[in-house]
């Protein structure tokens, strides 16, 4: 048996943390499944440490859609990534696991989405004081939200709710809420590999608390954190269509951990080529559906060259033999809206990205450039 030790980049909040772990575990046992069920003679064992990195995200005040999207939180990943050999030993980086939803759909040169765990899920939800939910809140509530997608449905559903632009981990988010300001006090982070519990007073959305009736937070992050009862009412994707990739993650590393870097072939091992145990374990570890469905979502939102500032929600998955997807796209204010859907029986990458790029192109036959601001080059 041999034993191969890497690298996990991360950023240093609770949620980054706890997701970082989960891949890292996950990694790690299927590939021992997956090892044990073909009947390897030689066993490999892949573990992980885990090292912190600042990202731009984590420091910069003012509205995401502001501050170059949500692609902020993954671009200082990515550079420890591509530094790749020439990286001091105390800043190397052999892998970045991101929230698929906060990466930016272009492919980054030098570096490969090699593997998208299963996904958790992948809905919004209220997190309201007093228990109430979308159709209960009092007129003319205040309702927290930094996602211009989530905004303009909020608007649809609630035309008297007022938007409230808020940034933060999510405790300081959920802190926001009247009877919750306990969770904005403290937040998770880690110091030179050490967790430690400190005060989030200073930290990018704490300048307020208590402020707001209610917020909207990704299902998968609650879950995660341990901050499911919290939730008082679940969105329904018939209701909130989800962010493109909302509730997978994803772990990119640097094309040379395969021959054939394509995420094409990556279902195929003897067509990638993995070069070490690290790809090894990796496309081992990848859940085929999921990356099916986030392959046609994100396929939808880089035809339409649309970022987190864009109002546009979707949803794809497997139904009876199927991948159908399922997207929104919305006005700003959530006085008007496009929903399409469409199905393709092609169940393997290319298959599920013709089908975003051909949702996208009826989008943008029914106006969908227009209606959102959209800015086609």
């Amino acid at each position: 048996m041999s034993h191969h030790e890497y690298i996990l980049g991360t950023r240093g909040s609770a949620l980054a943390l706890t997701q970082s772990r989960i891949a890292a575990e996950t990694v790690t046992s299927l590939y021992t499944e997956h090892q044990a069920h073909h009947g390897a003679a030689d066993a490999e064992v892949v573990d992980f440490t885990l090292r912190t990195v600042k990202t731009e995200g984590d420091v910069l005040t003012g509205p995401l859609a502001t501050l170059g999207g949500t692609g902020v939180f993954a671009a200082a990943l990515r550079q420890r990534l591509l530094d790749g050999e020439n990286a001091s030993e105390e800043n190397r980086v052999d892998m970045a696991v991101h929230s698929l939803k906060d990466l930016p759909s272009a492919p980054c040169p030098g570096l490969v989405v090699a593997a998208t765990l299963k996904r958790e899920d992948p809905r919004d939800a209220l997190v309201a004081r007093d228990g109430l939910t979308v159709d209960t809140l009092p007129e003319g509530s205040r309702v927290g939200t930094g996602s211009p997608r989530r905004a303009a449905q909020l608007r649809a559903l609630r035309p008297d709710l007022e938007i409230v632009d808020i940034r933060g981990n999510v405790g300081t988010r959920i802190g926001r809420v009247k009877g919750l300001e306990e969770h904005a006090g403290k937040q998770v982070v880690l110091r030179q590999n050490t967790e430690t519990s400190e005060r989030a007073d200073h930290g990018v959305g704490t300048e307020r608390s208590g402020d707001c009736d209610a917020v909207v937070l990704a299902v998968s992050g609650l879950k995660r954190l341990g901050k499911e009862e919290l939730i008082t009412e679940y969105l329904d994707p018939t209701r909130m269509l989800p962010a493109p990739g909302q509730g997978a993650l994803a772990l990119e590393v640097r094309e040379s951990e395969f021959e054939n870097p394509d995420p094409a072939v990556f279902a195929d091992p003897e067509m990638a080529r993995p070069v070490r145990a690290l790809g090894r374990a990796l496309l081992a570890a990848n859940h085929h559906e999921t990356r099916l469905a986030v392959s046609a979502e994100r396929a939808l939102l880089r035809r339409l060259e649309a970022g987190c500032a864009a109002p546009i929600g979707a949803y794809a998955h497997v139904v009876e033999g199927d991948l159908v997807l399922n997207v929104v796209v919305a006005s700003p204010d959530g006085t008007d809206m496009l929903r399409h859907t469409s199905a393709t029986a092609e169940l393997d990458v290319p298959g599920a990205e013709r089908l975003g790029v051909r949702v996208a192109e009826d989008l943008l036959q029914m106006g969908a450039a227009a209606l959102a601001g959209l800015d086609l080059k």
